[in-house]
């Protein structure tokens, strides 16, 4: 029987519990949650969670936890997820955790301020008022001169996170990483929102957050000075589609090499929506887009066209034409995350869709159990790490070089080394990723100068344990720059497209059924005068979307949302590789 790239992928996955001890020195896929919310967070909390930190890794660890609406006190739903994660991260916003634990503890000063009242009494209203000064950095009355009561009152939820972190770690089994959300705005509602994940236990002794720190910059240099010492740290910025075109703007030419080292991943895609691109000329960034320019615009309105200069394409672009010699400073991987504010981590199915934004509220009264978010957001997606095994230091140092990749929720398992001497007959060799190792380049790397056409190493193996999940297309994205002119192009690999039907009434695929795919591509038009990048998208074969599941389930809903796509076709976007000649 032919031997598949993909085998050792699956006997690695299945021994890997019982000899965690040893390293795998081709790696193994780590399926993880780095953007997780509790009510910790105010905009969860506001929105009726009351699961904490250590509910949410008990969740992603594969227990069933009760979430919202609650009645007496007790959740009306339950989630589990079907797969436990590897590993993930609690990450509540800084800006209010001292805030929002004024407001439940009576024994604080605070505790009767009318803006706390209206925390606990009309907390919608709370929402708005409290994150708006949060995304001003202005602080709230009770909070004192220079936030100091505000800031001692941080000190309790975030020694929660760390301590249920460090509680719930078993190394080679099951990863946390401790973390936390820097919410920085820019002009109120632009989405400049950062993750912060640190290596190990040795974290600052209070999260920096936006009132302490106003930009990327002045975070970086907060956290360099306030990390004690073996503190490491990585910078994850997401939700760039929110950012009205901010997020990508020209760096200091002095800060390329910073960015760099402080922000080697952005998450591409979440539930508020995908960021990977805005390009009428290809299709398939038609992916879960959203429909405003920042997330003040949702509830203001407006009709103002969403900026290309807000995806991450335009930011890989932007990288290559602003590279000196110092560094490219838009040399950034891909991860996905859920964002989820019912902390659920990891709960990505579309059948199941639980409501990672809008906590469970209803937004129809047609529907008997209540639609759980609002319709233009989506269950989220997960981010992978290739790594030698399941810690805290081999997945940090994957996640720091890039050897990571997204998926918008099933778990697909993604290869793409590139490289001069990538066997044209890899797919047939049993040594064929300990070779591609030796002789190129994983996802996320830099080939130096090279001097031949290179190729690259193409695996895809659709979601194992979804019978629904098969491989549609696959492409490689790729964008040149030389004698200053930047070309784009997307380059299909493979194509069936138009083998696949989706009976949109039982929610079933038919055709094809293609699970798995390996080949060796080279890239005959590649010029050495040329700085360039290559990323590779896996297309899924067309499945129901959340929405159109629940249309199903409640007929009369779908005449009110028939704008929305009835269909969605899943995917999963390798961190780049770059070709740098210059």
């Amino acid at each position: 029987m032919r031997k598949y790239l993909f085998f050792y992928c699956i006997i690695s996955i299945s021994l890997f519990a019982e000899i965690c001890e040893e390293n795998y020195p081709d790696k193994i896929p780590l399926f993880g949650d780095l953007h997780v919310h509790t009510a910790l967070s105010l905009d969860a909390a506001t929105q009726g969670t009351i699961n904490r930190p250590d509910d949410a890794y008990r969740y992603g660890k594969g227990e069933s936890i009760s979430i919202q609406p609650y009645k007496d006190g007790i959740g009306q739903r339950t989630s589990k997820l079907s797969q436990p994660l590897d590993f993930m991260s609690v990450t509540d916003h800084a800006e209010l955790l001292g805030e929002v634990n004024i407001c439940e503890s009576p024994e604080l000063d605070g505790y009767s301020n009318l803006v706390c009242l209206g925390y606990r009494y009309f907390p919608k209203l709370a929402y708005f008022y409290m994150n708006g000064m949060a995304s001003l950095a202005k602080p709230i009355s009770f909070c004192g001169d220079d936030r100091k009561n505000c800031k001692e009152a941080t000190r309790t939820p975030w020694q929660e996170i760390i301590k249920s972190a460090e509680k719930h770690n078993v190394p080679c089994k099951f990863t946390t990483f401790i973390g936390y959300e820097w919410t920085g705005a820019k002009y109120s509602g632009n989405n400049l929102h950062r993750n912060i994940i640190f290596e190990n236990s040795s974290v600052p002794e209070l999260p920096v957050s936006f009132y302490d720190a106003t930009s990327r910059e002045e975070l970086w240099n907060k956290l360099d000075s306030e990390c004690t010492k073996d503190c490491e740290y990585v910078v994850i910025p997401h939700n760039s589609n929110l950012s009205n075109g901010l997020m990508f703007e020209d760096p200091n030419a002095e800060d390329y090499q910073r960015i760099v080292d402080r922000e080697p991943l952005i998450e591409i895609f979440q539930h508020k929506g995908a960021s990977e691109c805005l390009d009428e000329d290809d299709p398939y960034c038609d992916f879960e887009l959203l429909e405003y320019t920042d997330f003040a615009a949702k509830f203001t309105g407006g009709d103002k066209e969403i900026p290309k200069e807000s995806f991450a394409r335009y930011g890989l672009n932007r990288g290559l034409e602003l590279k000196n010699d110092t560094a490219n400073p838009f040399r950034f991987g891909f991860i996905a995350s859920t964002d989820t504010h019912l902390a659920i981590p990891g709960a990505t199915d579309e059948v199941s869709m639980p409501g990672h934004g809008g906590a469970g509220k209803s937004l129809s009264k047609k529907l008997p159990k209540g639609l759980p978010d609002d319709i233009e957001f989506n269950p989220g997606g997960l981010a992978v790490v290739w790594a030698t095994n399941n810690s805290r230091k081999n997945i940090f140092q994957s996640l720091k070089s890039k050897e990571a990749y997204a998926t918008s929720g099933p778990r697909y398992i993604i290869r793409f080394f590139g490289g001069e001497e990538i066997h044209e007959d890899s797919c047939k060799l049993e040594n064929a990723i300990s070779s591609a190792y030796q002789n190129g380049v994983p996802m996320g790397g830099t080939l130096n100068k090279i001097n031949s056409k290179p190729s690259f190493l193409i695996s895809a193996l659709a979601d194992q344990s979804d019978s629904n999940q098969y491989i549609s297309s696959i492409q490689i994205i790729k964008s040149s720059y030389g004698d200053q002119t930047l070309q784009s192009e997307v380059i299909e690999v493979l194509d069936l497209s138009d083998s696949y039907q989706l009976d949109e009434t039982s929610c079933m695929v038919s055709g094809v059924k293609k699970k798995n795919y390996c080949s060796v591509w080279e890239d005959k038009n590649f010029k050495e005068d040329e700085d360039a990048y290559y990323y590779l998208r896996v297309i899924s074969a067309p499945t129901c979307r959340w929405s159109h599941e629940l249309c199903n389930q409640n007929p009369d809903f779908c005449e009110d949302h028939s704008q929305f796509p009835k269909s969605i076709q899943e995917r999963a976007w390798t961190s780049p590789i770059w070709i740098d000649q210059n």
